[in-house]
């Protein structure tokens, strides 16, 4: 294992006075996959990394809670797990009123790896950051990113403030989200099986109905979708409803009052939302299920949700976001040091944890059969599309390759210098 190399001149984050850069490898988002990615790099190569970020980092993000599953993944990147848990809030069990009216709740206590987090998703996301700063990455936050272009070396135009600068690199991963930026430049195929979207409402409560509220998750159907409630650290709550594009526009769920209404309609997150009040912040997020087809052996790759993105339901978004991370830098690696060999067993992986995903995401939502004739639950049985960078859609070739994939959201790729 290399030891790493000492920050850059001028400190962890990027001033405007840098007007030009080069360095080996930029991340593109320095959300949880990014900063995964650049950790990776900085712990254990010696190569240089620059880790781009639009904008400054929003407290209200989708993502509240995680399994035990998460802590190999927060031990891998060094972080010192006592000091992260005390950031959050533990979570004890999980509640879920799906295919029935009756709750059943699953104790963290009882599945032996311990309890999972409520998370501070701005705090989490911050956190990270500063352990990449930290091992030596060039932050660039806040910067609009003006284009990239490639050649014998690719070159990223940005701007920070009233300032350009442009950042030169021999590889590129992209972790920009649902964005996909480079995915979308190369014009890479994407497998995308729905049109979800999460409403969420954000409350600032430290009690529900008088009582000390449940460190614990509760979700619940409806003839429309499903909604999701978790409790946060610092006293605040979080309220989504997971529905799919035509059903929010036939319900008009992004008027706060019919989304509440809709809300106390239902049997057990109904009570809970009527002791809440007004919420601080009302969201909307696409949370559509999609893989794309990363080439083989190429100068860039993608992690988090512009390699992959998954129904809430599954609660990968934060496992896969770290794994991902990790795994494209594994990648980025190899091609910068030894020409290649990692990026198609990465490239397979992904595709294959997708296709046993989907396989499972199916047996779920086939479990609710309350409302057979509803168009959200007949939809979540339709057909899979490929959609092209041109916005078209075509039947899928179904061979994704053998399932595979894993609980965690790792994808794995064989070994390689990086341990």
């Amino acid at each position: 294992m290399a030891a790493p190399a000492a920050a850059d001149t001028g400190g962890p984050r990027a001033g405007e006075d840098d007007a030009d850069v080069d360095v080996d490898v930029v991340i593109l988002g320095a959300g949880p996959a990014g900063a995964a990615a650049a950790i990776t790099l900085r712990r254990f190569t010696q190569l240089r990394v620059a880790l781009v970020e639009r904008r400054q980092f929003d407290p209200f993000r989708p993502g509240e809670t995680v399994s035990p599953a998460l802590f190999p993944l927060v031990d891998y990147l060094g972080i010192a797990r006592a000091s992260f848990e005390e950031r959050h809030l533990q979570s004890y069990a999980h509640a879920a009123a799906w295919g029935g009216d009756e709750l059943v709740v699953r104790d963290f206590l009882f599945n032996g790896q311990g309890s999972g987090l409520h998370l501070d998703r701005l705090a989490f996301d911050s956190m990270l950051l500063d352990q990449a700063g930290q091992h030596g990455a060039r932050i660039v936050q806040p910067a609009e990113l003006l284009g990239i272009s490639a050649g014998e070396r690719w070159s990223v135009a940005l701007r920070q403030g009233q300032t350009k600068r442009a950042l030169s690199a021999a590889y590129l991963i992209d972790c920009s989200g649902r964005s996909s930026v480079m995915v979308r430049q190369q014009q890479c195929a994407v497998l995308q099986t729905d049109r979800m979207v999460g409403v969420y409402a954000y409350y600032d409560a430290s009690a529900v109905d008088g009582r000390e509220r449940l460190q614990r998750t509760l979700v619940e159907t409806t003839e429309n979708g499903w909604f999701y409630l978790a409790p946060l650290p610092g006293g605040r709550t979080a309220v989504a409803f997971m529905t799919d594009a035509e059903s929010l526009r036939t319900l008009d769920l992004l008027d706060p009052d019919t989304w509440r209404r809709h809300a106390l309609a239902s049997t057990h997150i109904g009570p809970l939302v009527r002791a809440l009040g007004a919420p601080q912040a009302f969201r909307q997020y696409p949370v559509h299920s999609r893989v794309a087809r990363l080439p083989a052996n190429a100068a860039w790759t993608a992690a988090g949700d512009a390699a992959a993105s998954f129904d809430p339901v599954s609660s990968l978004g934060i496992g896969h976001a770290l794994g991902s991370g990790i795994q494209a830098a594994r990648v980025a690696h190899a091609y910068l040091e030894h020409g290649g060999g990692l990026g198609e067993g990465y490239r397979q992986s992904l595709l294959a944890h997708f296709q046993s995903y989907a396989a499972t995401r199916r047996a779920l939502y086939a479990n609710e059969q309350r409302w057979p004739g509803a168009g959200f639950w007949q939809r979540r049985a339709g057909a899979v599309c490929a959609q092209g960078q041109d916005g078209s859609r075509t039947r899928p070739n179904p061979g994704l390759g053998p399932a595979a994939g894993s609980s965690d959201g790792m994808v794995r790729t064989r070994s390689t210098s990086i341990k």
